[in-house]
């Protein structure tokens, strides 16, 4: 399955270079998705059978894999080289079915089972239900609606004579653009139990689960802001917010791949405990760079204003600011990491603070029996091993 999802994306990557830049770095980036989501999910189905997380990755991916290599099918047979490809029309309804099946099961279902496999209790079967109609319903949609979907490639539309040839009319059509504004209506309605049942998992849970849930929250938290920019700037035809439009699409879709592999460390339990250095890390660099550049920007406008007039150059101020907050960033980084980490990374902040103090008491202790008793109570609190003991040789 991992084998067939590369080909299919490899296909579409090969079928978009002609067609431009754009197309082709879709693709592109599609590709480590496409990728990461169907190997994690292989491996947890093979690691834990029984485990839906492992199933709805699999599946996640290869939906993506399926749109992309008969989106590239439909366009060669339908834009590029009419009549090339038998069933071309096929290839473009198979590929807008499953266009938005990832999204439904990774953002609908996942929510619901990440970590343990369960629900939280059978009253949230409310919200599955739900979130199955705005996941299947592109399914439904696209395979019986009026027209074949619009190519993701070269053309941007297939031509106006392609007709969708399992299209409804009458009533039937008119079921089928009803169940269409449903599925966005209950698309957007679901996500408010769906963030909800994370929170709520996570006041419940604590040790393994809460750490577990961290990793999933740590990606989406970096996510789910520029795929909503990417959302809303999604109608610009030229200008800037069509580059912000490009380079969120392609932040928001690097990013997802990332997900897959937090959600397999997390169920396999791989460093786990990793995450409160890396949330660590990355709100402390974020709070430093935002810092530094401050005063970089704050040194060089007053740099500018006592010295250009003397120098009558610019030149001086940039490079006493440089040298300046490179001389700061040391100092300010080690407090910004100390007040990071006693609010996010408490463990490794409180471990240090309990090996400082024991080794303030190990100057003045004697008595080797206390000794003992002091390097083993030292050693459970940090570390928390399951069982600790001192051999000490005669």
């Amino acid at each position: 399955m991992w084998i067939a999802a590369l080909a299919l994306v490899l296909l579409g990557f090969v079928e978009a270079l002609p067609s431009g830049l754009a197309n082709a770095a879709f693709v592109g980036v599609t590709l480590p998705l496409v990728l990461s989501t169907v190997a994690v999910g292989a491996v947890l189905v093979n690691r834990l059978p029984r485990h839906i997380v492992g199933w709805l990755l699999l599946g996640g991916g290869l939906s993506i894999a399926v749109s992309i290599g008969a989106a590239a099918l439909a366009d060669y047979g339908l834009n590029l080289h009419p009549g090339s490809v038998p069933g071309a029309v096929w290839f473009a309804i198979l590929s807008g079915a499953t266009s938005g099946t990832f999204i439904g099961l990774l953002g609908g279902f996942m929510p619901l089972y990440f970590p343990t496999g369960r629900l939280l209790s059978p009253r949230w079967r409310v919200v599955l239900l739900i979130a199955i109609v705005p996941t299947l319903s592109p399914v439904i949609t696209n395979a019986f609606g009026s027209s074949v979907v619009g190519s993701m490639f070269s053309a941007g539309t297939y031509p106006a004579e392609v007709t969708n040839p399992l299209a409804l009319s009458g009533l039937g059509g008119q079921l089928i653009a009803l169940l269409s504004t449903v599925s966005h209506v209950l698309g957007v309605v679901v996500l408010i139990p769906l963030i909800a049942s994370l929170v709520v998992r996570y006041r419940r849970a604590s040790g393994i689960e809460r750490a577990q849930l961290k990793w999933f929250a740590y990606v989406g938290l970096v996510v789910l802001p520029t795929l909503l920019l990417a959302i809303v700037t999604r109608g610009a035809t030229s200008g800037p917010l069509l580059v912000l439009n490009g380079i969120a699409w392609v932040v928001a879709i690097g990013g997802l791949a990332l997900l897959p592999v937090a959600i397999g460390i997390a169920v396999l339990r791989y460093r786990l405990y990793e995450i409160d250095r890396l949330i660590s890390r990355t709100i402390s660099y974020g709070v430093l760079t935002a810092i530094v550049a401050g005063l970089f920007v704050g040194f060089i406008l007053v740099f500018q204003a006592v010295l250009a007039p003397v120098t009558g150059s610019n030149e001086l101020a940039v490079a006493g600011s440089t040298l300046l907050a490179a001389a700061l960033f040391q100092p300010i980084r080690r407090r910004v990491q100390r007040l990071v980490d006693r609010r996010f990374n408490r463990s490794r902040y409180d471990a240090e603070q309990t090996v400082a103090a024991f080794a303030s008491r190990l100057r003045d202790e004697v008595d080797l029996e206390q000794l003992r008793a002091e390097i083993l109570a030292t050693v459970a609190a940090t570390v928390e091993p399951s069982s600790v003991s001192l051999w000490l040789r005669d």
